[in-house]
């Protein structure tokens, strides 16, 4: 019972840095039990337990939403915890004990399958991963730039480590190097935005409750004070508006579309940035972000990385589609360009809701980009830990890439990031409006 209520207590301890309650500095009496008990019981368990706590929340999505049956929906999550435990907790575990068995190299072996986890299956599951902690530590955030997440991972782990071993000089040596790193990279962005060209923009959050999105009747119903909200917007006089994903129920080539001309016609006033559905080369569907201005196409961005079973249904599990009416129909096709919508000065580097977990995808959209503009809609899981999982991610990627990041939500919170992870404004969790900001222009 004793080493049941460890095991426990250690995944509740993994939990609760990455929870709405972000008590970061929990991670590391976690990663000393971890390295305390390394055997395959112990982890099974705390990583049973961190995992199914922490994503517990995306059961509102099939349950509430996906009408699936709440009995079914646990068992599938259930399945879905298990997979993850074995795979992030047990798996590199097993290779440890097989292929080292030094104690120091445990974190290698975990850090570096949360890499490979951020890609398989069917391209990956980049969440909870522990480098996003580091966004709560003072300078040590700045290292982001240059260690990445994953990198962060292992750094944590490692000050971890020293500290169960009572390595004073290497812990000390460790904490040197995170710090003087954090101060150049903050020294290198103070400097940067010295020189930036300012831009005012106008965030757009629709807040349509999500039982409505899912009917076209019942979206179409707040299109009309949607359109309001962009017009108070322009009143402002910004250099970009700016909408979630799917932020309108019409298709964005449907030229017949009362309201969809209505919005096309507000693009005369400035750029207008906006998420929509569109069905091209037949009927493929596709999730895109597009730039409007003066009634035309600036430019857009399919988004790439599909998600798994929410967007399309992966081999060999179609037959799910029999089963659950939500993800029935016709699966989302992947985009294949990877640059950034350019206006003017104005270089928009815009992934789309889950695609911001994914380190290698933003880098490269952001590349040649002077912002990141993440549209996403958090409404299928209500203000639970998964939207505040998500919210996180984009201060992760204004860390990294040192750039301004306007998280622009449907439910909220919609969003502005700073390059050093600062929130510096937001609207709160489903309340309609607008948000206006002065932002700079971060060039690579």
């Amino acid at each position: 019972m004793r080493v049941f209520i460890l095991a426990i207590l250690n995944g509740v301890l993994l939990y609760l840095p990455f929870s709405r309650y972000e008590l970061w500095f929990l991670i590391f009496p976690a990663l000393l039990m971890l390295l305390a008990n390394p055997n395959h019981r112990h982890y099974f368990l705390a990583g049973f337990t961190f995992f199914f706590i922490s994503l517990e929340c995306v059961n509102i999505a099939s349950i509430q939403y996906g009408g699936v049956n709440p009995f079914l929906a646990y068992a599938l999550f259930s399945i879905f915890a298990l997979f993850l435990t074995f795979y992030q907790m047990n798996l590199p575990l097993m290779l440890w004990k097989k292929l080292s068995h030094s104690l120091w190299t445990l974190p290698l072996f975990y850090s570096l399958f949360e890499v490979i986890r951020s890609y398989l299956p069917y391209g990956g599951f980049p969440w909870l991963v522990l480098g996003e902690i580091s966004t709560y530590i003072p300078i040590a955030k700045y290292s982001l730039r240059f260690f990445t997440v994953y990198g962060e991972s292992l750094l944590m782990w490692y000050v971890a480590y020293f500290l169960f071993k009572r390595k004073v000089v290497p812990l000390l040596f460790l904490l040197m190097l995170v710090f003087l790193t954090g101060l150049y990279a903050k020294h290198t962005l103070l400097k940067e935005l010295s020189s930036a060209v300012s831009i005012k923009v106008a965030l757009v959050q629709t807040a349509i409750p999500q039982e409505d999105k899912l009917t076209e009747k019942e979206f179409r119903k707040h299109t009309k004070e949607i359109l309001s909200l962009v017009r108070s917007a322009l009143k402002e006089k910004p250099d970009l508006v700016v909408l979630p994903e799917s932020a309108f129920p019409f298709f964005f080539s449907d030229e017949f579309d009362k309201d969809r001309n209505e919005f096309f016609e507000l693009s005369f006033q400035a750029p207008l940035l906006v998420g929509l559905i569109d069905i091209r080369e037949g009927l493929k569907p596709y999730n895109s972000a597009y730039l409007i201005k003066d009634g035309q196409l600036v430019g857009y961005y399919d988004k790439i990385r599909l998600l798994p079973i929410g967007e399309y249904v992966p081999f060999p599990f179609a037959f799910l589609k029999d089963v659950f009416s939500a993800i029935a129909g016709i699966d989302y096709t992947p985009g294949k360009t990877w640059k950034p919508i350019t206006y003017r000065n104005i270089r928009l580097a815009t992934p789309i809701c889950f695609e911001v977990a994914y380190w290698d995808l933003v880098r490269k959209l952001s590349k040649e980009a002077n912002l990141i503009v993440v549209l996403t809609n958090d409404g299928w899981f209500n203000n639970s830990d998964c939207t505040h999982q998500h919210f996180t991610w984009a201060r992760v990627r204004a860390l990294e890439n040192a750039k301004f990041v306007l998280w622009v939500n449907n439910s909220g919170d919609t969003a502005v990031i700073d390059p050093s992870g600062k929130v510096l404004k937001k609207i709160p969790y489903m309340k309609r409006g607008i948000l206006v900001y002065d932002i700079k222009l971060m060039d690579p």
